[in-house]
């Protein structure tokens, strides 16, 4: 099977039919009056054979076999020079089915019935794999979406696949089978299928995901192209016994009709513009031939996405008049209003019910593909504002110049600030400098079409000279271990604070607590900075510590309990100790030769007897036993 290139548009000859016929010996030949005339030039003479031909601006690709293996050519109109692209060594049909787009250039490849899709670009001269499962070839390229036949179930049901090289994603078009030659053109996809029993050409559109059936004939119609609005195929009607039927058609989607474009002769037909490519075996061996039409029909473009509103400043409820500008004559409009609405007119009139700053955006479609245009933060439907500024520095030594920045929410308009030593701006986002040392109070007022609010920030802006350490300590005597709490009392805003409190510590805090551990009299002192300097204060003896006497502990009366104080070996007893006195140590003696340091013990005794239990229980006064005799008894 043979892609039939993601390609183009024939010329619309006139209403009535026409048929071109062909010399199999001129390089030009003319159709019936009235018809436009048509230049033919052999592309390529070499008498191996060449097929499969594609076509895109000057690049002419095909398939060629002149060196004993198949591979992918490509011929510059322009430049006049033919380029080899792939270079497999061997396999008559391991390599063909190539199409262009631009720059890349995609083909078949593979070995035996295991083939898949390969891209190269031209740009960059690098190879790409396309696919790697199933059974794929055909390709088709147009823009960044490549299409192809794939029969990765093995079932010869041929289905279509697209593969985005944007998005990576790739997607199953047709799921009927079995498909032939796709080809794409914008958002439709063009390509032969015989579900009916014989072949015929099917059109199915990505953006609305809707097929149409293009042709219905008993005839097998094969080797679809596209341009545009103009689809091209081959009749293989009596191709065997001179059927009038067998050639090339062409059918118009804007008028719905349908043109006979050559009779014999013509094969793999692709079309750009008004350059239509083919295979032909008029001199025996099969050749690329190109023939070009005098009159061209301008290639169609894509859209471009364009509008304006009639309001983008309002109080809210806020109806919105929307106005397309768009170009390129599309057909079908998306609007996204940016509040969760959307409309499909062409000149919607909108209501924003809600205060906010809205993004809206418009998507436009026509036949050969969509656009976008997004205006971010393009309508704003206001409320009363809310006042919020910020500024930066809020602290430093004079004079200071600050930027203040309005941080206020619902559009405000008018924007008044007193900066609280005497001066004011009506600036949205003011440079005020402060001349002299002291904290400053700020606010702004800020107004809109709905009303007026203030924010204020005491003392918000501290403007700073050289400061003067001082602190004071709560309490300043007591018994040790003694936990003092200090107080910083400086002036002058100081930044940093370095508190040294006489016992060998330090500490960096504002308001330190510091644990005095031994009697003594401690010096403090306080280093106090900020950005202008450094002042000092020390109080020699702050600090009074006496010593604690610690109370005098109670000797404990080690006592426990016991449970179950009986049973059957092995028997698993608890014990609990219960002394008095604060003991912080105790020892056990199950026994049986046993014991343990823990406080209330979990022990197991293996054999058969009747046992005593000791236990000692320890603290700093000292310690006491307590003996339970006979008091565990085991049976076997």
């Amino acid at each position: 099977m043979k892609k039939k290139e993601a390609i183009y548009e024939i010329i619309l000859f006139s209403i009535s039919l026409v048929l071109l016929l062909f010399s199999s010996a001129a390089s030009a030949a003319t159709a019936e009056s009235g018809s436009p005339t048509v230049t033919e030039t052999q592309i390529t003479t070499n008498t191996s054979y060449q097929w499969d031909p594609a076509i895109y601006g000057n690049r002419i690709v095909w398939t060629d076999k002149r060196n004993g293996s198949c591979n992918i050519y490509m011929y510059d109109l322009s430049t006049k020079k033919e380029t080899q692209i792939s270079n497999y060594e061997s396999g008559y049909e391991d390599t063909g089915n190539s199409a262009v787009y631009g720059d890349k250039i995609v083909w078949t490849h593979g070995y035996e019935e295991y083939w898949q899709i390969y891209m190269y670009d031209l740009s960059t001269s690098r190879e790409t794999q396309i696919t790697t499962n199933g059974r794929a070839y055909n390709p088709a390229i147009y823009g960044n979406k490549i299409v192809w036949l794939d029969d990765r179930d093995n079932d010869y049901k041929y289905d279509i696949y697209m593969y985005d090289l944007y998005t990576k994603k790739e997607t199953q078009i047709t799921s009927s089978g079995p498909a032939d030659n796709p080809a794409i053109y914008g958002n439709r996809i063009v390509y032969a299928d015989d579900r009916e029993g014989n072949y015929d050409i099917y059109m199915y559109d990505i953006s609305t995901k809707k097929e149409t059936q293009i042709t219905s004939s008993p005839d097998n119609q094969v080797s679809p192209a596209i341009y545009g609005n103009r689809i091209l195929w081959k009749d293989d009607g009596g191709e065997d016994d001179g059927g009038e039927y067998h050639g090339i058609y062409m059918c118009d989607l804007s008028t719905n009709q349908k043109f006979k474009i050559t009779s014999y002769g013509w094969d793999d037909p692709a079309i750009y513009g008004n350059r239509v490519v083919y295979t032909d075996n008029r001199n025996g061996n099969y050749d690329i031939y190109m023939s070009t039409i005098s009159s061209e029909e301008p290639e169609p473009n894509l859209p471009v996405a364009a509008f304006s509103a009639s309001l983008t400043y309002g109080k809210a409820p806020l109806k919105v008049k929307f106005t397309d500008t768009s170009t390129g004559t599309p057909t079908k409009w998306i609007w996204n209003f940016g509040d969760g609405s959307k409309s499909f007119h062409q000149n919607p009139t909108h209501k924003y019910s809600k205060a906010g700053v809205y993004t809206v955006s418009l998507t436009v479609k026509n036949a050969v593909g969509s656009n976008t245009v997004t205006k971010t933060e393009y309508i704003k439907v206001i409320t009363k504002p809310v006042a919020a500024f910020s500024a930066k520095p809020t602290s430093g030594k004079a004079p200071m110049k600050v930027q203040f920045t309005d941080k206020s929410t619902g559009s405000p308009t008018k924007w008044k600030w007193d900066f609280g030593d005497g001066t004011k701006s009506f600036h949205q986002n003011p440079t005020h400098k402060y001349s002299k040392a002291g904290k400053y109070t700020v606010t702004l007022k800020v107004t809109n079409a709905v009303g007026i609010n203030t924010a204020t920030k005491s003392k918000y802006i501290t403007v700073t000279s050289k400061p003067v350490a001082a602190f004071s300590a709560s309490p300043t005597s007591g018994k040790s271990p003694l936990n003092v709490k200090f107080t910083d009392k400086s002036t002058g805003s100081p930044m940093k604070w370095k508190w040294d409190f006489g016992d060998g510590t330090k500490s960096f805090h504002q308001n330190p607590t510091h644990k005095y551990s031994k009697a003594g009299k401690y010096t403090v002192t306080l280093k106090v900075t900020n950005a202008v300097g450094i002042n000092t204060a020390t109080k020699s003896k702050y600090i009074i510590v006496k010593t604690s006497q610690a109370p005098t502990a109670d000797v404990p009366t080690a006592d426990f309990w016991g449970w179950p104080l009986s049973g059957n070996a092995p028997l698993k007893v608890t014990f609990t100790e219960t002394s008095k006195g604060s003991p912080t140590s105790w020892k056990w003696d199950f026994g049986d030769g046993k014991y343990s340091t823990e406080k209330s013990p979990t022990h197991t005794y293996s054999a058969a007897g009747t046992y005593t239990v000791k236990l000692t229980a320890t603290n700093a006064a000292g310690s006491s036993t307590k003996l339970k005799w006979k008091y565990i008894k085991v049976a076997k």
